[in-house]
C-alpha cells in the first residue's frame, strides 16, 4: 500500500466549541498554500463536520480504486479530507455513524492514515471541541508537529481551553501558539482595541508554560475578515521544520476496506434508528444500592 508522505501534522484545537477553530484551521492552510507549500486539510469531526461548509462546493470523496484508501477531495492548490465527504456516497439517507463503522475515535484516525494524502508539506488537522474519544485518538495516533490552541476572551472559553492543553501536554505535544479569536475591533481610523482586554489569553499562556509561544488576535467583526488571514503570519513564521512523517501507519487488522466500511454506515440506518426509538434509560435500582 502506498504511503503518504507529509511535512508537518499541525493540529488546531480547543477543547471549547464555537470559538472559530474550523476558521482559523482553514485560514492557517490558505495562508500556507499561498506561500507555495503543498496543504491539506482533515477535518475529523465526524459528528458535526465543517470543512464542506467552508469550502462552499459540493464535493464528495470517493474510495480508491484498491479500495483500501480514500481520495482526497481537491479545491484549488490544497487537498481536503471530511467525514462531510463521505457520508453520502449512496443515497440520501446514508450518514457515518460510528456505531456502525467502529468508535469515533478509531474511524478519525483510519480515515486520517488511509486518505491518499500523496506528497505534502503541511497537514492541518481540525480537531473536534473537548477532551474525548476523537481528540484523545488524535493525540495519540496522529503524528502531530504540535497544535495552534484557539480560544476567545469569555471566561468559559478559557477554562475549558486550559482543560485541552493539559490533555495535549499529557501526550508531550508542543503547543506552537494560541490564537484569540473575536478579541480586537478596528475604529474607523484604523486604530486596534481590545474590548475585552487580554486577561484571558494571558491565563491560556500561562498553562502553556511556555515563554517562546505567542499570541495572536483576531478580529471580532465579520467586516474585518480581511485582516484574519494576515493575523496569523506571525504564527505561520514561528512553525517547526518538516520532519517528513509517512501515512499510513495502521496495523493490518486496523486498514478498513472503505466501501465495505461505507456500506455498513450508510446502508444499516433504518435498523439503526429503528434502535434509536426503542432506546430508553433504566432508571437505578436504590433497594440495590449501598
Amino acid at each position: 500500500m502506498a504511503t503518504s508522505q507529509i511535512g508537518r501534522i499541525i493540529g488546531v484545537t480547543s477543547c471549547k466549541g464555537g470559538v472559530g477553530k474550523s476558521t482559523v484551521a482553514f485560514e492557517l492552510a490558505r495562508r500556507l498554500a499561498g506561500r507555495g507549500r503543498r496543504v491539506g486539510i482533515f477535518d475529523a469531526d465526524v459528528h458535526g463536520p465543517s470543512l464542506p461548509t467552508q469550502l462552499g462546493e459540493d464535493k464528495r470523496a470517493t474510495p480508491t480504486t484498491d479500495g483500501w484508501r480514500m481520495a482526497p477531495v481537491e479545491a484549488g492548490d490544497m487537498k481536503l479530507m471530511s467525514f462531510g465527504f463521505i457520508g453520502e456516497l449512496w443515497d440520501s439517507e446514508a450518514d457515518i455513524d460510528p456505531r456502525g463503522a467502529g468508535g469515533a475515535g478509531e474511524l478519525a484516525v483510519q480515515l486520517l492514515h488511509t486518505t491518499d494524502w500523496g506528497r505534502l508539506d503541511d497537514l492541518i488537522v481540525d480537531t473536534p471541541p473537548g477532551t474525548g474519544e476523537i481528540p484523545r485518538a488524535l493525540a495519540a495516533r496522529a503524528h502531530y508537529s504540535g497544535c495552534v490552541v484557539v480560544t476567545t476572551p469569555s471566561e468559559l472559553a478559557v477554562a475549558d481551553v486550559v482543560r485541552g492543553v493539559s490533555m495535549l501536554r499529557k501526550f508531550n505535544i508542543p503547543i506552537l501558539g494560541v490564537v484569540e479569536n473575536m478579541a480586537t475591533f478596528a475604529s474607523d481610523c484604523g486604530k486596534i482595541y481590545r474590548p475585552f482586554g487580554d486577561g484571558s489569553v494571558n491565563e491560556v499562556l500561562a498553562v502553556v508554560d511556555d515563554p517562546s509561544v505567542r499570541a495572536v488576535a483576531l478580529p471580532i467583526s465579520k467586516a474585518d475578515k480581511a485582516a484574519l488571514g494576515p493575523s496569523l503570519d506571525p504564527l505561520l513564521d514561528r512553525l517547526p521544520a518538516d520532519a517528513t512523517v509517512e501515512l499510513p501507519q495502521l496495523n493490518w487488522h486496523e486498514k478498513p476496506h472503505w466501501p465495505d466500511k461505507l456500506f455498513f454506515a450508510g446502508r444499516g440506518h433504518k435498523r439503526r434508528h429503528a434502535a434509536d426509538a426503542k432506546f430508553a434509560i433504566t432508571p437505578p435500582r436504590y433497594d440495590r444500592m449501598e
